[in-house]
């Protein structure tokens, strides 16, 4: 299995205390993606946005500056239940693939990962072996998880330690 931690990029959160809220249009037309709904992600090519609840998501863009990001996101957002923050410093993205990989996942947390149930474009926020993880699946066997940044030698070193069960010794 294959896994590294990934560059840097912007990672805006946003949120609402309103469930029925409605994003403003200001910011699907800013992103250029529809809204999503439910969990999973829309992507423009450059931008993508990750539903992670139902009050909850975050705002990925390959540039590693959000202030630009951030400060259109606040306005398009002006007078609604939306708020912005910048995450990037906070959090870190390790992708992961491997044809066990979803074996290996299921290792370290409740989430039900058969292709059929979290198949490519799917994300759900869990505990992966007692932290905070958003876990993506990218293709059939890639994910991509999002971890606190202050985990990451430690959720690398659970991963290690978990893909020994998966060799075979010589």
């Amino acid at each position: 299995m294959r896994k590294r931690v990934l560059e840097g990029c912007s990672i805006v959160r946003i949120q609402t205390w309103d469930g029925a809220a409605v994003a403003p249009a200001a910011v699907e037309d800013l992103l250029e993606v529809a809204w999503p709904r439910k969990t999973g992600a829309v992507a423009n090519g450059r931008a993508e946005v990750i539903s992670v609840g139902p009050t909850d998501w975050l705002v990925l863009d390959s540039e590693t500056d959000s202030t630009t990001w951030l400060d259109r996101l606040v306005t398009a957002f002006a007078g609604s239940a939306f708020r912005a923050t910048n995450v990037s410093d906070a959090l870190a993205r390790v992708e992961i693939e491997g044809s066990e990989i979803r074996d290996l996942l299921a290792k370290g947390c409740s989430l039900d990962l058969h292709p059929p149930l979290f198949p490519p474009g799917r994300s759900a926020r869990t505990r992966f072996a007692g932290i905070p993880v958003i876990v993506r699946c990218t293709s059939t066997s890639k994910f991509e998880l999002v971890v606190t940044q202050s985990y990451v030698d430690f959720f690398l070193s659970w991963l290690e330690d978990a893909e020994l069960e998966f060799k075979i010794p010589a």
